[in-house]
């Protein structure tokens, strides 16, 4: 059996053999050695210490050494230590005083954090834990801090935290808006409004710039505030295309013949000439500037002028010949003012005479989604 608390004996003296049986009879002893013949060491219980040193002394034996270990005896120590359990007990009691009052003040969650820290440290009047209300610090950042949608104190361990959030504004209401205007003439035949104030109504009929939707609100308390303005607005629009046929037309076009005069400047000034020159009576040009090399310290450029020979030819041919091709002219001349996505309800055109001259004026009414994502270009915000 091995101890761990316990005391060991060295001593000396006569009859160590009637001790021994003495000491066994209500002592358990331990790892006895007869050093000499009146000399030994043995061990003995934590708990039996005193009882054994003191039958040593009633017998007249001489203790050599006597020691202590294990923790009983560090613990018997440190309790006949008076000047360190005094110390030990005005610690914790500083301890205790002390950790009523707050040491730290901690601001989490917003941008000002450290001006934040630095008014409560000016304005809390108290430290002591008890004394602090934190409804009224939430208060107190509430009224001399703006854009807070948030607040939450606490007293953790000696450290005032406060938890804060910056107040979400939704982004169609953070800056000034347009209101959403008409760029056509038509007839309103359906809304849907999402936000914004209406301006118009099924029926009405629209004129390029006339405002549909405002970019306002006026919520419960009567407070109106800007917003963007969104709503689903069908309108029936006019969209009119127009092809002309002359009765008698000169047409002008390039023959493939040409000629091609090439020259060399430098500094602006004409260096190299090929020599060619033009001699179409009716002709038409274009002129291209090369540079003859990036790497030359001189500027050298070319210029080659390209000269086309055009012939005019009159082509005399009635309205009543062309008709279909002039009518499917001014259709398609209308249809490209439509962006495709519209509806179309009707069509018709107008042939009108003139002198030498016919026109066809073709008409398309198309019901549009006005204020949709795929019809912008019908409205906008001015």
């Amino acid at each position: 059996m091995k101890l761990k608390n316990y005391h060991f004996f060295k001593i000396k003296g006569l009859n160590q053999e009637r001790l021994f049986n003495k000491l066994s009879k209500n002592i358990q002893l331990f790892e006895i050695n007869r050093l000499e013949k009146n000399l030994s060491t043995f061990k003995v219980k934590f708990f039996d210490g005193k009882k054994v040193q003191k039958i040593l002394h009633e017998d007249g034996f001489q203790i050599i050494e006597h020691k202590k270990s294990g923790f009983l005896s560090q613990l018997a120590i440190f309790c006949t230590s008076y000047g360190l359990i005094a110390g030990l007990v005005i610690s914790v009691l500083l301890y205790g005083v002390q950790a009523q009052f707050i040491q730290n003040i901690q601001v989490r969650g917003v941008e000002n954090c450290a001006e934040i820290e630095q008014y409560l440290k000016t304005h809390i009047s108290s430290k002591y834990k008890s004394s602090i209300d934190i409804q009224q610090i939430e208060h107190m950042i509430n009224d001399n801090f703006d854009d807070l949608s948030f607040i939450s104190g606490a007293i953790v361990g000696q450290t005032l935290v406060v938890n804060l959030k910056n107040q979400i504004i939704p982004p169609e209401m953070q800056s000034e808006f347009s209101p959403i205007v008409s760029q056509y003439d038509g007839v309103i035949t359906k809304i849907s409004l999402i936000q914004g104030t209406l301006k118009v109504k099924v029926g009405d009929i629209i004129q390029k710039g006339q405002i549909l939707v405002e970019p306002k609100v006026v919520n419960s308390s009567g407070e109106e505030f800007n917003i963007q303005p969104k709503a689903q607005i069908y309108m029936d629009v006019w969209f009119e295309g127009e092809a002309t046929h002359f009765d008698k037309q000169v047409i002008t076009f390039r023959t493939g013949k040409k000629c091609e005069n090439v020259s060399v400047m430098l500094f602006g000034a004409e260096f190299y000439n090929n020599g060619v020159m033009c001699d179409f009576d009716n002709y038409e040009s274009q002129q291209k500037t090369i540079k003859l090399c990036n790497n030359n310290l001189l500027p050298f450029k070319i210029v080659k002028t390209t000269y086309f020979q055009l012939e005019s030819q009159t082509i005399i041919s009635t309205f009543e010949e062309k008709q279909d091709e002039i009518i499917n002219l001014a259709k398609q001349n209308c249809l490209q003012k439509i962006d495709g996505c519209e509806i179309i309800k009707n069509e018709s055109y107008r042939i009108l005479q003139g002198a030498g001259s016919t026109t066809v004026k073709y008409v398309i009414t198309a019901n549009i989604l006005a204020s949709g994502e795929n019809n912008e270009n019908l409205l906008k915000q001015t």
